[in-house]
């Protein structure tokens, strides 16, 4: 429920942008057109949050928190329109995904770039207030839209570029003090070993400027052996991607 109420959110603040920018030009997100006819180029596109759901994740599914989410801004996109409801396109994007735990386990890095899922119970931690997972990603989207009216229709492949992962923990021990972005019981873990080229398939189905979207991810997050192994299946929303 709590994921479906996300995912409500995002889609009316959407819905809004959309509709304030059929009232009013002036406040369209501030992208810069080139080109028109058969190529074209334009920056900030499109924006996209969304809901990871885990597939073969293991004793991870067990500890996962309830919102392991994704925000995605477009950079930059290259268009080649064939005809008028058909384009061909090649972006440049960044993204954001977050891992969240449960209250009862935490992320623990050990240093040389591996992190484990450790429980509260015998850490000397009363409370865990945060431990997240983010993984940054720049991304290059490969993709085709086709539209019928004020529908349209993408898909295509992504190739992931990610930066080292990083762990963020916020939590209060036995005594009362609080402790914030921890290492090794001290602070900011960083420089986590999540695989550096990965890739995934998506599909968006928009109406105007508004769109549901679907991203599967077969390649695994971690490296092998530093970290749990699952890949994801993403459900969101996006504002941008009509023809």
């Amino acid at each position: 429920m709590k994921k479906l109420f996300i995912i409500a959110v995002a889609f009316t603040v959407c819905a809004m942008s959309a509709f304030a920018q059929s009232k009013d030009e002036s406040v369209r997100l501030p992208d810069i057109a080139v080109g028109s006819g058969l190529f074209s180029a334009e920056t900030l596109t499109y924006f996209a949050f969304s809901d990871h759901n885990l597939l073969n994740a293991g004793d991870f599914e067990t500890y996962k928190g309830k919102a392991n989410t994704e925000f995605l801004m477009n950079i930059v996109e290259l268009r080649v329109d064939p005809y008028p409801t058909g384009r061909f396109a090649i972006g440049l994007d960044f993204d954001w995904d977050y891992y969240r735990l449960d209250k009862t386990h935490f992320w623990q890095p050990d240093g040389s770039g591996k992190v484990s899922i450790a429980p509260m119970e015998g850490s000397g931690f009363k409370k865990i207030k945060k431990s997240r997972l983010s993984v940054r990603t720049i991304a290059v989207p490969l993709s085709f839209t086709q539209a019928f009216g004020a529908f349209s229709f993408r898909v295509g492949v992504t190739g992931e570029y990610n930066l080292p992962g990083r762990v963020r923990f916020k939590g209060t021990t036995a005594d009362g003090t609080e402790v914030k972005e921890w290492k090794s019981g001290t602070h900011f873990a960083k420089d986590i070993k999540t695989n550096t080229f990965t890739y995934n398939l998506f599909g968006v189905l928009s109406f105007e400027d508004i769109g549901f979207y679907v991203k599967y991810s077969p390649a695994q997050v971690f490296q092998e052996g530093y970290g749990p192994q699952f890949q994801t299946l993403t459900f969101g929303v996006v504002t941008g991607l009509g023809l």
